[in-house]
């Protein structure tokens, strides 16, 4: 399933993470139920605050009192199918969308549930001509701005998108989520500065929603100001208890430093809050192999190569780590073994089309076989693979950005043992740019990650 092509048929904008919708407070949508409308207005209330599990109750009622709402079932259906929580009432809903009369609609309803029936049947290049003919009869409409600045984000046309949520700002100044979306955007790009603005205008607009204070906190995770990233995701759990995606970006800060035990802590709170069992299995085989890797244990990393930490979550540190931890050891079977897994699941993820998931493990793959090839003194090849997996990467999400940050002190430790010192101070100055904490903690590692030998 191609999840940013569904959510945005009917306007919902996703993008690495965040999960974005705004709407005027008095919309026009056709229902005969005035408290099924008021249901309907309270689960967008909640998908702009991205409470999405809010929004599906909300909108779940909403059908219940309008059974002929059809637009609410529309956003009922994108967001299981968002959620992954019910495919098999999500496809009941599109099918019966698909067959119902929308005359009696609102333009902007017709024109969704239209372009959700295109791309329904495969009918991209359709669904995308929809959009522009309805946008060229309303070019004032934000709904239909946004989703078309969203739809540029998920194919990669920042600078469109970017003037598009612009626009949107134009046309509709409290449409806070903007905000968040161009933050985003200056942030893969390495605006920092920038980004920081346009989150802290988000938060200066809606103070009591947790998504603006997450966002900044993402924000200065990346850019190494770890303290200020623990005060404003505290901030968001505080405003919304089960405001998860917090949670987990305030381990990242902790683990950052080296704050384990209040990593674990973290993790206990979010369990007690309702998190899912899956996440926290994930993030607490993050927060061991992360101390693992920090305190240099190999040995005890190898001797986890087989706990569903690694064999479970391919995609991820713990694989990432185990196989550090094989190089550093010289165990060549098991990096092998690491790297055809990495190799099996990628082809699998191709088949289906989980695009970015596919995309992230690329960057990994390309990454531990420069390790390897680095460990092994082929410095040249190396360089072409970690560089591969450097412009695959960005800024945007958090451990993404670590991973993109630690990727490119491994190129300045192998540009170092091959020599060229000159080209890794230059990009280890660029690491430092971005997130000075992490420059300095590979200074006084001795510049080494893989334990090269100074060339």
């Amino acid at each position: 399933m191609h999840r940013g092509i569904w959510l945005a048929a009917v306007g919902v904008a996703v993008a690495v993470g965040v999960t974005l919708v705004a709407l005027p407070r008095a919309p026009e949508w056709t229902t005969s139920s005035p408290e099924a409308l008021a249901e309907f207005e309270a689960g967008f209330d909640a998908q702009q605050k991205v409470y999405t599990e809010d929004a599906l109750k909300h909108f779940a009622r909403a059908i219940e009192l309008d059974p002929d709402f059809l637009f609410a079932k529309l956003r009922y259906a994108a967001l299981l199918r968002e959620l992954n929580s019910n495919p098999e009432q999500a496809n009941a809903l599109f099918a019966e969308l698909a067959e119902a009369d929308i005359t009696a609609l609102t333009p902007r309803e017709r024109f969704l549930i239209e372009r959700m029936r295109a791309l329904r049947d495969g009918r991209v290049d359709e669904a995308a001509h929809i959009l522009d003919g309805y946008l060229a009869n309303h070019p004032d409409d934000p709904h239909a701005l946004h989703l078309k600045a969203q739809i540029a984000w998920n194919r990669g046309y920042l600078e469109e998108a970017e003037r598009l949520f612009q626009q949107v700002l134009r046309v509709e100044p409290n449409w806070v989520v903007a905000y968040n979306a161009l933050g985003y955007i200056a942030m893969t790009q390495g605006r920092f500065a920038e980004s920081e603005e346009y989150f802290m205008s988000y938060r200066f607009i809606a103070p009591d929603q947790a998504n603006p204070h997450d966002s900044l906190g993402e924000l200065f995770i990346t850019t190494g100001r770890y303290d200020e990233a623990a005060d404003s995701l505290e901030r968001a759990i505080e405003i919304r208890p089960d405001f998860f995606a917090s949670y987990d970006h305030l381990i990242s800060a902790q683990t950052a430093i080296g704050d384990f035990e209040d990593a674990r802590d973290t993790i206990e709170r979010a369990r007690r809050e309702g998190m899912s069992d899956d996440d926290v299995f994930r993030l607490t085989c993050q927060v061991e192999f992360q101390e693992l890797e920090r305190n240099m244990e190999w040995r005890k990393i190898l001797e986890k190569r087989d706990s569903e930490c690694v064999t479970g979550f391919v995609v991820g540190s713990a694989a990432v780590t185990t196989h550090l931890a094989a190089c550093r050891l010289g165990d060549w079977d098991t990096v092998q073994s690491i790297e055809d897994e990495a190799a099996a699941l990628l082809a699998t993820m191709q088949r289906q089309g989980a695009v970015r998931d596919a995309a992230l493990l690329q960057n990994e793959i390309n990454h531990m076989k420069g390790v390897r090839l680095a460990i092994k003194g082929e410095f040249e090849l190396a360089e072409e693979l970690i560089l591969a997996a450097d412009r695959g990467l960005t800024y945007m999400e958090t451990e993404p950005a670590r991973f993109k940050l630690n990727n490119r002190l491994v190129l300045v430790e192998v540009l170092f043992a091959a020599g060229r010192d000159v080209d890794a101070h230059k990009l280890l100055t660029e690491v430092r740019s971005v997130n000075p904490a992490m420059a300095e903690d590979f200074q006084e590692a001795g510049f080494r990650v893989l334990g090269l030998d100074r060339g």
